[in-house]
């Protein structure tokens, strides 16, 4: 039957399965070797001719091939020639099945093209299953030994590819070890080096010869081959070990060793080292700063705390703990610092830890703080921000200073330089009375006169004279009430909005007689459309008075230095400046000279001569004006004059 005739299906071919190839051009043959061949676990691919057989085993691995002999166009041998030349896997075993007679010519064409059997039409159905069988089975085997062969290929690549690795790994870990910056030390069970690292031989200053002649015992010091080898032995039974130890250098200098040991053999153990000789020189050079610290800190007069940046208090100075009233540190160290602070100044203290904070000092600021029985001071606050090694704030050490007795002081102060400059101001003060008094007088005398002419006076002459007399007495008795409150202390007054204008008029009211009868010139120009700030206006008198009896001195110096000197003046004036009020006092006298200026705001500190003036006036009023958020400029020059310039912030 033709090949283009044939109609029978095939299997499908499954790629686990090994492959038969039958080949004949009757249909009928092809029906019956399938057949037979069915029941075996076998892909059959089936062809009609040659041509058809060599383009379904394309690329195709064939466990064998069943071939009939006589097929037109191409016959089995040739077939047979083809498949063998065309297979991918080596050589195909061929079973020629022929309907004609097998001699030897036959017989060498068929072997020659590649068979393995031949069998003669009509055959017995199971001697071709068996030979069949026979062939799979050597197929089996040869695919298990070529899969075998192939895993075992793979396994030598793969293991090649370990052994190098392995290799390189080793060259590398050698590397790390040989270049590692700590020095690496390999000694036997008697202590004695067998391997050592560059970094072994640099931080000991021997030779990689010379330690491969050195034992532990070598590089310890006399003082520490006893414990050294103790812990050595003992590192036998641990398997590994931590210590510290002194070690001699080459050089002979003292060397100390931080050592990580571990166990690698019975006969083996391997050290890592690091020299820690700077660290341990650090720690000391510490340990003696601490001590320095702790003396510093506790011979402060001032009470100095530490606090984190939590506000935890983390040291004390003793000066600390008897201010606050606690008898050691264990009550306060650990505890928050905001405990010793009544509840009103917390936000005082939070503004400190923020000024502080942005700007690295927070200085001399008032703030109450209670000690451990709850009563209550007043005390002087400084902080300094103290940052870490890489500039970022690391703790906040506090100081504080204990200024109850100092206020009670200046609070005297202020009050006796008020009485003083009463005293000062006594002759003028009675200027100011006995003005009015000389009007009153005047009045009387003129009624008298007048009554005395006249026996009926008009009640509209009688009334405007009695409404002068009573005007004049109103300003007495004004002038007297302003002075007594004046020279009243003010602990008890509570800071108000004042009129910065009025209190200069009030402080102008008690001196103006006085400058009028010596003749200075009094210029007052203020700025009427001025804000009131919040003090104690008797306060700021007080400053406008020692300012102006300042100035009043200097002019009376300079005229009995320059006997023609006349045109004395002093000049107050106010007015604002960006966001400040300013007020300024100005005067014509000896002026101050650049080294008095620098000092003249401290205490008992005078440019007058001994017996006049006590040297606090000025340095109350900085104090008075620095408690309103205000500054004082001083500027001058040695007998042209001085200007006092008083700054209050908006």
């Amino acid at each position: 039957m033709p090949a283009n005739t044939c109609k029978f299906m095939t299997q499908t071919p499954s790629e686990s399965l090994p492959n038969i190839l039958i080949v004949d051009d009757l249909e009928e043959n092809l029906i019956l070797l399938n057949s037979l061949i069915i029941e075996l676990s076998v892909n059959l691919i089936q062809a009609a001719s040659g041509a058809e057989a060599l383009k379904k085993i394309k690329n195709q691995e064939l466990a064998i091939a069943i071939l009939d002999v006589r097929m037109p166009k191409m016959n089995g041998y040739e077939l047979a020639v083809e498949i063998n030349k065309a297979s991918l896997f080596g050589k195909v075993p061929i079973i020629f099945i022929t309907a004609g007679i097998i001699d030897e010519k036959n017989l060498y064409a068929a072997y020659d093209s590649g068979a393995v059997d031949y069998l003669n039409k009509p055959f017995k159905s199971h001697v071709l299953v068996s030979k069949i069988k026979i062939f799979l089975e050597i197929y089996s085997q040869k695919k298990i030994i070529q899969n075998d062969a192939s895993e075992l290929k793979i396994a030598a690549q793969k293991l090649e590819v370990t052994n190098r690795r392995l290799k390189n790994s080793e060259e590398k870990f050698r590397s790390y070890i040989e270049n590692a910056p700590d020095g690496v030390f390999v000694a036997d069970e008697t202590g004695r080096y067998i391997e050592v690292n560059k970094a072994a031989c640099r931080i000991t200053g021997y030779s990689k010869r010379e330690l491969l002649n050195m034992s532990i015992q070598d590089i310890l010091t006399d003082d520490t081959i006893e414990l050294g080898m103790t812990r050595f032995k003992k590192l036998a039974k641990e398997e590994i070990l931590s210590v510290e130890y002194a070690y001699e250098h080459k050089n002979s200098k003292p060397h100390w060793w931080s050592v990580e040991a571990v166990k690698i053999s019975d006969v083996r153990f391997q050290c890592f080292v690091k020299d820690i000789t700077a660290r341990k020189m650090a720690e000391n050079a510490l340990k003696v700063s601490r001590e320095k610290y702790k003396t510093m800190l506790n011979a402060s007069p001032d009470g100095i705390l530490l606090i984190d940046l939590k506000g935890i208090i983390r040291e004390v100075s003793e000066i600390g703990l008897e201010l606050l009233g606690f008898e050691n540190k264990v009550e306060l160290v650990g505890k928050h610092f905001a405990r010793s602070m009544p509840s009103e100044e917390l936000n005082t203290v939070g503004e400190i830890i923020e000024k502080t904070m942005s700007e690295g000092i927070a200085q001399n600021i008032e703030v109450r703080i209670k000690r451990k029985n709850a009563n209550i001071f007043l005390s002087e606050i400084s902080a300094t921000l103290i940052q870490g090694s890489d500039g970022t704030p690391d703790s906040f050490m506090i100081t504080i200073r204990d200024i109850s007795q100092r206020k009670k002081l200046e609070k005297t102060q202020i009050h006796a330089d008020r009485m003083a400059s009463l005293g000062e101001m006594a002759s003028g003060i009675a200027h100011e009375i006995n003005q009015p008094l000389n009007t009153m007088s005047m009045v009387m005398d003129n009624i008298l006169n007048e009554s005395s002419q006249k026996e009926n006076m008009k009640n509209e002459y009688l009334k405007n004279k009695s409404n002068k007399i009573f005007r004049n007495i109103t300003r007495i008795r004004n002038i007297i009430d302003h002075v007594r409150a004046f020279s009243r202390s003010h602990d008890d007054y509570i800071s108000t909005n004042f009129d910065i204008n009025a209190s200069i008029r009030n402080a102008v009211s008690m001196i103006s007689e006085q400058f009028k009868h010596l003749t200075i010139d009094l210029r007052i120009q203020l700025d009427e459309n001025q804000p009131t700030v919040l003090g104690n206006t008797f306060k700021f008198e007080q400053v406008v008075l020692n300012m102006l009896i300042n100035a009043k001195d200097a002019l009376l110096e300079k005229e009995k230095i320059q006997h023609e000197f006349q045109d004395q003046f002093i000049e107050i004036k106010s007015y604002r400046e960006n966001q400040s009020f300013v007020v300024e006092v100005i005067d014509n006298g000896t002026g101050i000279s650049e080294e008095d200026i620098e000092h003249i705001m401290l205490p008992f500190y005078t440019t007058k001569d001994t017996g006049k003036g006590t040297g606090l006036g000025l340095s109350i009023s900085y104090q008075i004006i620095k408690e309103m958020n205000g500054s004082i400029e001083i500027s001058g020059n040695r007998f042209l004059g001085t200007t006092f310039k008083i700054i209050l912030n908006l």
